[in-house]
């Protein structure tokens, strides 16, 4: 008899687990992110509970963004593809390969993803930390790319995971963002 041992099923299996692993993995990586902000930039305590708020709106609207993205990726077919011969075609390329042809909104996600990518560069952050960011972002980024670039199509059981990765990352950025005294986290390195 040959057993197969699928994942995904096992993680369906065990739903109640499977989201508190995802979520404390989004709030770990949001924590962190958060914590390093505020080392970096240790002013901005004075201001935490408005910023955190004006940082919650941004998560906010950048995790909407990237879970209908993730729900209902644009595909891009290889097989279509034709060499473009005009700066006209090569721009329309590549806005399709970005995904920029999806509007405003689109615009808004590029934006805020930039702006987290400066702030993660300037963010005080331990290597070990950077490289659990870094690792979570890898995954996430592979698994999009999957949906952008193949056949793949999210069930709704990954859909709900990648929105509670995207609400755990939004909410520890918040809490540890909204903390106006001296952070318990910076004795712990």
């Amino acid at each position: 008899m040959l057993v197969s041992l699928d994942i995904l099923q096992i993680a369906e299996e065990n739903f109640l687990i499977t989201f508190g692993i995802v979520f404390a993995v989004g709030l770990l990586q949001g924590a962190i992110l958060a914590r390093g902000i505020r080392k970096r930039f240790p002013k901005l305590k004075k201001y935490a509970k408005g910023l955190s708020i004006i940082i919650l709106v941004l998560f906010v609207i950048n995790a909407s963004g990237n879970i209908s993205k993730f729900a209902e990726p644009q595909k891009v077919s290889v097989s279509e593809f034709e060499i473009p011969q005009t700066p006209e075609g090569i721009f329309t390329v590549l806005i399709d390969l970005l995904g920029l042809n999806a509007g405003v909104l689109a615009v808004i996600g590029i934006f805020i993803t930039i702006t987290l990518i400066l702030i993660f560069k300037f963010a005080d952050i331990p290597p070990i930390a950077r490289y659990f960011i870094f690792t979570v972002s890898v995954i996430v980024l592979l698994v999009s790319l999957l949906g952008k670039f193949t056949d793949y199509v999210p069930t709704v059981f990954q859909i709900i995971l990648y929105s509670i990765y995207q609400l755990g990352l939004t909410i520890g950025v918040f809490v540890v963002m909204r903390r106006k005294t001296n952070d318990s986290l910076e004795d712990v390195e």
